[in-house]
């Protein structure tokens, strides 16, 4: 995936789905934060669509994401090489 793909929203995975139904992910630019997608296992259609952490940081070559989990700070960091971008049906 690109940057500019990452930028403008498109939908993807974490190095390849693992399962029919595995969560997606999406960028939105407006609220600067990471978005879920929970999938149906019977037809992938989205059923959920939910914050999954804040992106302060877009760099050239990736971006760096934070997220509280029972009080303590939890932050992440990908390349954006890592991330593939999901198509529909496939």
């Amino acid at each position: 995936m690109t940057r500019e793909q990452f930028l403008n929203g498109t939908i993807f995975t974490v190095g390849g789905p693992t399962y029919k139904g595995a969560s997606t992910y999406s960028y939105n630019d407006n609220a600067e934060c990471m978005m879920r997608q929970t999938r149906s296992s019977l037809d992938e259609r989205i059923v959920m669509n939910e914050y999954e952490c804040n992106v302060p940081k877009v760099t050239r070559t990736g971006f760096e994401g934070f997220t509280f989990v029972m009080k303590k700070k939890v932050v992440i960091k990908y390349k954006f090489e890592d991330l593939v971008e999901f198509k529909e049906g496939v």
